[in-house]
């Protein structure tokens, strides 16, 4: 490939290259449809001289055949005209009309980061939901990774404790989908720590989601309704005996 230089100008030589190709790709071309039509000629002879079992063919079939001919030509014509208009401007705008071009080394801006904020307490699990959407005019397999979830002080757990309902998604052109990020929070979780990591989308322009979960204390033992009940002292037994 020849290299172009920053405007996007193309060079002397990268015109010679494409005009060779374009005449090598005709000459095969005009090759393959010389033979094409020779055949057809000769086949064409021996349908219309003579029909089924030897018989001649009559006019009712050849007029059939002629407009089935005209019908066939007509919907060739008019799909490859559109098709050549559409090409010819496709041409014309990236030959007229100036582009920027882009700076080297340039990245594409990622998208504004989604923050999620989950809270529980050991043993919960909790979820929460982001949105994914396709601006382009293609078909697109996301799927999701993520960093270790870090506290701020104490040892980082695995990301597997991390689950992506669903795990992959298959998002249409211009569409859109919901993804649940979960997370069970075990006995590894320490209590009042929050821990954080990076969702990452695999497949998509550059996308990040960050996640938090914050370690809540157990609930509090449900206390009893109502006044405590005092315990009742075991009556004096002398009092229990009867007189004599």
């Amino acid at each position: 490939m020849i290299a172009r230089d920053a405007s996007g100008r193309k060079f002397p030589e990268e015109f010679v290259e494409q005009l060779k190709e374009l005449v090598a790709a005709n000459v095969a071309g005009n090759a393959q449809l010389v033979t094409r039509f020779n055949d057809f000629i000769r086949d064409a002879a021996k349908a219309v001289g003579t029909g089924r079992a030897g018989e001649s063919a009559d006019s009712a079939a050849l007029l059939s055949r002629w407009i089935d001919f005209n019908l066939t030509s007509y919907s060739v014509v008019s799909t490859h005209g559109l098709a050549l208009l559409n090409g010819l401007l496709s041409a014309a705008e990236n030959a007229l009309i100036p582009k920027a071009p882009s700076a080297p080394g340039t990245r594409p801006t990622p998208e504004p980061r989604v923050e999620l904020r989950l809270e529980g307490r050991p043993g919960d699990r909790v979820t929460s939901a982001f949105l994914v959407e396709n601006h382009f005019d293609r078909p697109l397999d996301v799927a999701f990774e993520s960093g270790d979830l870090i506290p701020a002080t104490g040892a980082s757990l695995p990301a597997s404790r991390i689950a992506f309902e669903p795990a992959t998604l298959a998002i249409a052109p211009r569409g859109q989908a919901v993804v649940q990020a979960a997370v069970t929070i075990t006995r590894d979780f320490v209590v009042g720590q929050t821990y954080t990591t990076t969702i990452r989308l695999l497949g998509f322009p550059p996308k990040e989601v960050g996640l938090s979960v914050t370690v809540l204390p157990p609930a509090a033992a449900a206390k009893p309704s109502g006044p405590p009940r005092k315990q009742t002292k075991p009556a004096d037994r002398r009092r229990a005996r009867s007189s004599r």
